[in-house]
């Protein structure tokens, strides 16, 4: 870099020593997709830039005119029904609007966010823990548009949509005690002493039915399709296998569906299949899946980040309530 010229990425990523592509990836956020970058090599670009005083093209755009026409969507993984189909919703939509959709997997949101990376920003991936509370905190001081998929925060110069589970998976459970005792779950992580989730639905609502929880029929996918998938298959090989399945998400069920018609079972005849989220996926698969989850919302969610940024939505945020209820499909009989 010749003295008194801007710094370039070319310069970051000799600094670094990093390819150009590297650079790229840490700088956008989008490092948390297929591409695996370590976080040592993070830390090396990020201490490159900072050192340089490099400014993406794209941020200094955004800073001199006020805006980015960028607007991210947070989602935990491509793999997963429900958010492939809000990312599918939001780069349908965005554009006739005038905004470049950009997704963001897992964590990343914060860091692309924090940095001034889009205009705003819809929030479906949400582990809830404090630094997260403080990060769209800090979001919603600074201005930027937000709207957040979550059933416990409270809208705070930031709108929430707000999913309401309990009736739908209490609907679920009633449907499914009515008429099986061995009900098998597969969970997408262990307990964390959560009272509302939905494996404690499913356990709750075994014992109103006065049928003991068995340890044996629950399986951990940690949300992987992988292992959702042979945990179904174990499930479905025990010798007294169970005659239906609560999964706590669409994915695991479908994975579910998959591993009985490898072991030539029938779907619903030998095996009961409920998933949780109601995603086009499920909707359209062969048979279509028995869910619990809300109507659709995924447009409901860009159209209310639309409005926050346009400033029709009032200042302190709205709450926009998502009931949830069993959605029967061919997964299930009766």
């Amino acid at each position: 870099m010749s003295k008194g010229s801007k710094p370039t990425i070319r310069d970051v990523a000799m600094a670094a020593d990093v390819s150009l592509t590297t650079v790229s990836y840490v700088l956008s956020g989008r490092h948390g997709g297929t591409t695996r970058i370590s976080q040592p090599t993070q830390d090396r670009v990020l201490a490159a830039v900072k050192e340089l005083g490099y400014v993406p093209n794209q941020a200094a755009r955004g800073m001199r005119r006020g805006k980015t026409d960028v607007v991210a969507v947070a989602i935990g993984n491509l793999e997963w029904p429900w958010d492939r189909a809000l990312a599918t919703t939001a780069a349908k939509i965005l554009p006739e609007h005038g905004f470049q959709p950009v997704i963001l997997l897992g964590d990343d949101w914060r860091q692309f966010m924090m940095s001034g990376g889009a205009d705003g920003v819809i929030i479906g991936y949400f582990p809830e823990s404090r630094s997260e509370d403080e990060t769209v905190t800090e979001l919603a001081r600074r201005g930027v548009a937000q709207v957040v998929i979550s059933g416990t925060m409270k809208p705070q110069g930031f709108d929430v949509l707000a999913p309401e589970s309990e009736a739908g998976l209490r609907e679920c459970m009633e449907f499914l005690t009515a008429s099986h005792r061995r009900i098998a779950c597969i969970r997408r992580a262990d307990p964390a002493g959560r009272r509302k989730s939905r494996y404690a639905a499913y356990a709750a609502w075994l014992e109103r039915a006065g049928i003991p929880l068995d340890e044996s029929l629950v399986r951990t996918s940690n949300h992987h399709p992988a292992t959702a998938y042979r945990s179904a298959l174990e499930l479905l090989q025990m010798p007294n296998r169970p005659t239906a399945m609560v999964c706590t998400d669409d994915m695991e069920a479908l994975q579910a569906i998959r591993a009985a018609y490898r072991l030539g079972l029938r779907v619903p005849e030998d095996i009961q299949i409920v998933g949780v989220g109601n995603s086009t996926e499920g909707q359209e698969y062969d048979p279509a899946l028995t869910t619990v989850g809300p109507d659709p919302i995924f447009e409901k969610v860009v159209h209310m980040l639309l409005d926050r940024l346009s400033g029709t939505t009032p200042a302190a945020g709205v709450r926009v309530a998502s009931p949830w209820k069993l959605h029967r499909r061919g997964t299930t009989r009766g």
